[in-house]
């Protein structure tokens, strides 16, 4: 058994860690993937891949687009992701040994795909990066094996030189800038066999061509040059090139050639030190770099996506939400389970901004507001949102998920040759191909789309008609939606919430008549029983002569705030336990914590 281990120690390494990336990615991490997939819309399609690779480093864009559709798919995109990851290490291990690296120092080979691996935490970062980078050490590799061969050893300087005369503009018309690792990779190697007459001389132009190669392709493309030398396909914004992407190009043309200065390790613990200071290096720098806000909010959108309202519930349980993108999520799903009049308290609240987000114009931004829009029936709102959405991709591309929604959002307001469009695109790609040929079967069927579960339920909600739409007057907003459809129960939850969370009494209580309509037959949701008990005692001295059926439990609830508010107004059982869930607590100790007036949303037609 030893001896087994002794051998095959380090083809275990790399399956432990292509195993740990799978995990990582196919559980904890998972909404990022979903993430990278929805920016995206992947086309088996000549028109696309002549678009792609129209321009530097597009093949390895094309490529990285090909691996990420497969996301869709979680399970498949996690192991294709940890696979590109073990290439990488496998690859420049190889890079590591030709450059005199002993088995002892196997460990080193980590430290490339363990640090894109902790630059991937950018979700910016694009999946043509590693791709690109990839197939620079596998033309390093084939350039040293080449320089080696037979033939080339005949033919010398000048075999090399037309090698490279050739195929660097290629490479980097396919690949990027990348192109310039390889040149650099061949510098170091030649300077290495400063002994063959010319070698520096080969190694030190190949450096200069390359960089001339980007220089004229300048003159013919209209991309400023810092993108042309940094990547068009690399990172998905085009205002920003992170540093550490310069330092990952660098790292498999620099570190092969210090691998000969590496010092033997000779002690029989080295090995297991230098294996276990990657892992727990690689390990930390991992862990700390997927946390924060920024990743709470992709796992919010991705259980938005999927529709899995406990899942958001049970998160905000566990960590309050902190930004609207979050609490508009947390709404969402109290309303989608019925229960946004009961719970409404329960979590955090911040005014109008945790129901209707205001609009940024950006891809992301906008995508609660537009979920809410949708499935509160208010089709053209969603409709704008979302369009606006994916025109905010920073690098042009379009989304697989917001195509679809486009298309829903154009079927339930009978735009059947916008739909059509879409869904035409949709049919060339992989994963939503079937979805939309499902509707295309759909189409100008007015009978099957009012059966239809969906459209024919937000057709009946949506408005009408026409008006101008206000999004600073969102009460009145839902007031028109829920008087056009008294079936929308939806929509008065949220102007009902709306009110409350605007802290407007006055207004919570003209509006509160009309929801006679809405089936409250047996029970008043809670937060509402706590408005109107609120109301009452601000006009009457007890409880006595209410028109609505209040819970005992809510008349004690309100005696004992009452009381204890009157005693202290900063008492901590009116910030912390049963009593701070309420819109008591909300309305009076929160106050001054919060903006009490409506925040005006960003104009955005």
């Amino acid at each position: 058994m030893k001896t087994k281990l002794t051998r095959y120690w380090k083809p275990l390494l790399t399956v432990l860690f292509g195993l740990f990336a799978f995990l990582f990615w196919v559980f904890p991490f998972l909404p990022m993937l979903s993430f990278q997939e929805q920016y995206q819309l992947f086309l088996f399609d000549t028109g696309y891949f002549v678009e792609r690779i129209s321009v530097p480093g597009g093949l390895a864009d094309w490529l990285g687009e090909f691996l990420v559709q497969f996301y869709y798919v979680y399970v498949a995109g996690a192991l294709l992701l940890a696979l590109l990851l073990v290439v990488l290490q496998r690859l420049f291990w190889q890079l590591l040994r030709r450059g005199g690296a002993a088995d002892a120092w196997y460990a080193a080979s980590f430290v490339l795909p363990l640090l894109l691996w902790w630059y991937m935490s950018d979700e910016n970062v694009l999946v043509g990066f590693p791709v690109a980078l990839s197939a620079a050490m596998l033309a390093m590799l084939g350039y040293e094996k080449a320089s080696r061969s037979m033939f080339f050893s005949r033919c010398g300087k000048p075999a090399r030189a037309a090698l490279l005369l050739l195929g660097l503009p290629v490479f980097y018309w396919l690949f990027g800038p990348v192109s310039l690792t390889v040149a650099l990779y061949v510098l170091f190697l030649e300077v290495s066999r400063r002994h063959v007459s010319g070698s520096v001389a080969l190694g030190a132009a190949t450096v200069v061509y390359a960089v001339a190669v980007v220089l004229v392709c300048s003159h013919f493309l209209s991309y400023p040059l810092y993108r042309l030398f940094c990547g068009l396909g690399y990172y998905r914004s085009p205002a920003f090139v992170p540093p550490m992407q310069l330092v990952l190009i660098l790292i498999p043309a620099v570190l092969p050639f210090l691998a000969v200065r590496f010092p033997t390790l000779r002690r029989s613990w080295a090995v297991p030190v230098s294996v276990a200071a990657v892992a727990v290096t690689g390990f930390l720098l991992i862990v700390t770099a997927f946390r924060g806000v920024k990743f709470d909010i992709i796992e919010y959108d991705f259980l938005v996506r999927t529709n899995a309202w406990d899942g958001i519930l049970r998160k905000a349980a566990s960590r309050p939400p902190s930004t609207p993108f979050e609490v508009a999520c947390v709404n969402l799903a109290l309303s989608k389970k019925g229960q946004l009049g009961d719970r409404l308290f329960e979590f955090y609240q911040n005014g109008s901004e945790g129901l209707f987000p205001t609009f940024a114009r950006d891809m992301t931004t906008p995508l609660p507001a537009a979920e809410v829009f949708f499935h509160l029936g208010m089709i053209n709102e969603a409709l704008r949102y979302t369009f606006e959405a994916q025109e905010a991709i920073p690098d042009f591309r379009k989304s697989g998920r917001l195509t679809k929604r486009l298309v829903q959002c154009e079927i339930v307001n009978g735009h059947y040759a916008v739909a059509e469009k879409y869904l035409r695109r949709l049919q060339k790609s992989l994963f939503y191909a079937r979805w939309a040929d499902e509707q295309m079967f759909l189409l100008r069927n007015k009978r099957a789309i009012n059966a239809h579960p969906l459209y024919g339920r937000l057709r009946r909600y949506r408005y009408t008609r026409d008006f101008l739409f206000s999004d600073r007057e969102m009460d009145q907003m839902l007031g028109l939606l829920y008087t056009h459809c008294y079936d929308n129960r939806q929509a008065f939850e949220y102007l009902m919430a709306y009110e409350l969370v605007q802290r407007d009494m006055e207004r919570f209580m003209k509006y509160y008549p009309i929801g006679r309509y809405a089936g409250y037959s047996d029970h008043i949701p809670y937060a509402f029983q706590q408005a109107l008990v609120l109301g009452w005692t601000q006009t009457h001295s007890s409880f006595e002569g209410m028109p609505w059926g209040i819970d005992p439990a809510v008349r004690q609830g309100m005696s004992t705030f009452i009381g204890t508010y009157m005693h202290d107004k900063n008492a901590p059982s009116l910030r912390e336990g049963p009593l701070a869930n309420t819109f008591w607590s909300y309305m009076l100790v929160n106050k001054d914590k919060a903006q009490a007036t409506k925040k005006e949303m960003k104009q955005i037609y």
